[in-house]
């Protein structure tokens, strides 16, 4: 129920579209904005990877983040995952750890 909540509250057009980091083929980050709240997500090929996403897309101030990341046996159950809540600062740097074949997505709001 907790992913299908975040996931029905994605919203499927964009005001902004912010590219963050990646390597054709290999992983992608991105960052996208719909009103006050602003989306991030992280991708990966078959190869595990630690990455830093950098929070400076979002405005100044404190915003709330609500993540779903890999989790310890993702690169073997596809719906292993965990959820974390969290303060975080624009410009403050994420360290994000993907499972092969894994992922990672945030939504930051006030």
């Amino acid at each position: 129920p907790e992913t299908l909540e975040f996931i029905a509250g994605m919203p499927t057009t964009w005001d902004e579209t912010i590219p963050l980091d990646g390597k054709v083929g290999e992983y992608v980050v991105m960052a996208r904005k719909k009103g006050d709240a602003y989306f991030a997500a992280a991708v990966t090929d078959w190869t595990k990877r630690e990455l830093t996403i950098d929070c400076s897309f979002l405005p100044e101030g404190d915003w709330q983040a609500v993540i779903f990341q890999d989790g310890v046996n993702a690169h073997r159950n596809g719906t292993d995952y965990k959820k974390a809540t969290q303060t975080v600062n624009s410009g403050e740097k994420l360290k994000v750890k993907l499972a092969p074949g894994g992922g990672w997505a945030a939504r930051f709001t006030r």
